[in-house]
């Protein structure tokens, strides 16, 4: 189980707060796996690592929820057992990346794709009324990639979308608080259990759709 001081679960519940690093010798959790981190909630594993040390950015130390690399250092150091002697010269820590998804089973139960049909009806209610402002249909093309891929990153997300990269950036970030997808600094985006299952009815509904279309044509053949 993950443990983070008071700080810390303040950045992860805000969002701030996006990395970890400890200086274990194997992995402990796996990449894709939801946990329940102590007095703080339940957290979906993005991407886990090695990292030498002394190649720890200043920026992956903000998003760790430290101000300085000195402030990350000094806490790094407090959390080892005292019979432990760490160089930052040679040593790595385990990084891991993740996302918060919530305090309550709920939140985990959502996070599978557990929800009820009302719900499911809602986020499609809400990507219907996204959809519209690109004027052409584009999210269970960009989810069915996701699906079939594994991982995509941003850059490779334009042709086959087919939408101006500022407005898929917006746009992922509305899948991301949907839970539908989630997003990696290393490797990208990735769909989500939801998003699986929310694009199972959407693919429903396109073959309905097609269907009826396929009906009315032969209807109007006599």
């Amino acid at each position: 189980m993950l443990v983070f001081d008071r700080i810390r679960r303040d950045g992860i519940r805000a969002g701030t707060v996006t990395l970890a690093f400890r200086y274990w010798d194997t992995f402990k959790f796996l990449k894709g796996k939801i946990y329940r981190a102590q007095n703080v909630g339940y957290l979906r594993v993005l991407d886990v690592n090695f990292k030498e040390i002394a190649d720890i950015t200043e920026e992956e130390v903000r998003c760790a929820g430290y101000e300085t690399f000195e402030d990350f250092r000094f806490h790094f150091m407090k959390a080892l057992d005292m019979d432990i002697e760490c160089s930052y010269e040679t040593e790595r820590a385990v990084r891991i990346e993740f996302e918060y998804l919530g305090e309550n089973i709920e939140d985990y139960q959502r996070a599978m794709g557990n929800i009820k049909e009302s719900d499911i009806f809602n986020i499609k209610e809400q990507l219907l009324m996204l959809e519209q402002k690109s004027y052409k249909p584009w999210i269970a093309k960009t989810l069915q990639l996701l699906k079939q891929q594994g991982h995509v990153r941003f850059k490779d997300l334009e042709k086959p979308v087919d939408i101006p990269s500022d407005m898929i950036k917006m746009f992922m970030i509305k899948l991301k608080q949907l839970q539908l997808i989630s997003s990696s600094e290393a490797q990208g985006y990735s769909i989500t259990p939801l998003g699986t299952k929310v694009l199972k009815h959407l693919n429903s509904r396109y073959n309905d759709i097609h269907e009826l279309t396929e009906v009315v044509k032969s209807d109007d053949s006599f």
